[in-house]
């Protein structure tokens, strides 16, 4: 896993995404991909076979979703 640039996963999650889309991240890794289609409002759905990485994308999703929902209802 490794950690990418929000700003550069988030270019290129709008870059192919169609609106209203959802993005598919067969290597999650640490989640940067599923952080980023998080904020930019799409789904996104991550597959994972190495467990060990699987709490570190889910919790660095989870808190995009949280800055997400801040974001959008100004909380």
């Amino acid at each position: 896993p490794t950690v990418k640039p929000e700003a550069l996963m988030r270019y290129l999650v709008r870059l192919v995404t169609p609106t209203g889309g959802a993005v598919l991240d067969p290597f999650t890794g640490s989640g940067s991909t599923g952080k980023a289609a998080v904020l930019e409002g799409f789904g996104f759905t991550g597959i994972e076979r190495e467990d060990e990485y699987v709490p570190i994308a889910e919790a660095r999703i989870a808190a995009a979703t949280r800055r997400r929902y801040d974001e959008v209802f100004g909380e």
